[in-house]
């Protein structure tokens, strides 16, 4: 396997993730098995974890306590979630975006691509198909450029929100876009989203 290149920041980039720190907490010792088990019980009573937490998670070596982490992740999500799987249909916005990441299409040294922007008609026309379809859930998905603002991204959660088919709709928007400072993120979470995924995180 070859080696990633080189990272650069953007011009207003700041790295704030402490990689040394972040490869001590996975490369330590195992954790005792008590340790372990105040973790899993912290986070039955859904409580946050800490980084230091997730991490001494992660090292565990011993099968059983393997299991018993698996054990609680599998009740935890019952009681969550019950026994459901979610769907939720995806609905590509506008494909402009100033990235060149390899593994996406939108990726601006793309010239067989078709750049658009979904106008306000036919994001209702696409979430009113989907609707009387049974979808309940949407992810909606943006490149990285300076159209897709902030503000633009909120006012299309309430576009689609705002689409009625007889008794159905969108019960729940999430936004797949680029990372966005905080006040970006308040106004997104003003539009009531359900989730807001950075689409790199997965990658």
């Amino acid at each position: 396997m070859c080696a990633l290149p080189a990272m650069t920041l953007s011009k207003e980039g700041v790295d704030f993730i402490d990689d040394a720190y972040l490869t001590g907490l996975t490369t330590g010792p195992a954790p005792a098995a008590s340790q372990v088990r105040e973790i899993i019980a912290k986070s039955m009573e859904k409580k946050p974890l800490s980084v230091e937490e997730t991490a001494a998670l992660l090292r565990v070596e011993d099968q059983d306590l393997i299991e018993e982490i698996f054990e609680a992740a599998r009740e935890l999500k019952r009681k969550v979630y019950g026994n459901r799987i979610v769907l939720f249909a995806p609905l590509y916005i506008g494909n402009h975006c100033i990235n060149n990441c390899e593994y996406c299409g939108f990726r601006s040294s793309n010239a067989d691509s078709i750049r658009r922007t979904l106008t306000n008609d036919e994001i209702k026309k696409e979430i009113a198909a989907m609707v009387s379809k049974g979808h309940k859930r949407t992810i909606i998905v943006f490149g990285e450029h300076p159209q897709y603002t902030p503000q633009f991204m909120a006012d299309c959660v309430r576009l689609v929100y705002g689409v009625k088919v007889g008794h159905g709709e969108m019960r729940r928007v999430n936004v797949n876009a680029a990372p966005l400072d905080v006040e970006g993120f308040r106004i997104i979470k003003e539009a009531q989203i359900g989730t807001y995924q950075i689409f790199q995180e997965t990658y």
